[in-house]
């Protein structure tokens, strides 16, 4: 499994999130292979996890990152519940969020 990243603006989300969406339901929903985001300070960052690395050219703007420049906190989008659990924790709401 591999993981790439894409800083994203909000006019590109759904169209990120169906094309990653599409290639999950193809391969027939791999139980590690997941679409998560992140949001701060910083620019949106989208996160997918991929069973081969040849199925990083079916997604356009990502790029391949090493396991350590992943995120402790993240949102599920697409995925497993219990393979994003074991990576990641969802962020903290604040007060008057």
């Amino acid at each position: 499994m591999i993981w790439a990243r894409k800083s994203i603006d909000v006019a590109e989300w759904d169209q990120a999130q169906d094309q990653f969406e599409s290639l999950f339901m193809k391969l027939g929903c791999p139980g590690q292979m997941m679409l998560v985001s992140t949001s701060g300070p910083g620019p949106t960052m989208l996160f997918a996890s991929l069973p081969n690395p040849i199925l990083l050219n079916a997604l356009e703007g990502f790029e391949r990152i090493a396991d350590g420049e992943l995120p402790c906190e993240a949102s599920l989008l697409v995925g497993h519940h219990q393979a994003f659990a074991k990576r990641f924790r969802y962020p903290k709401q604040k007060l008057g969020d």
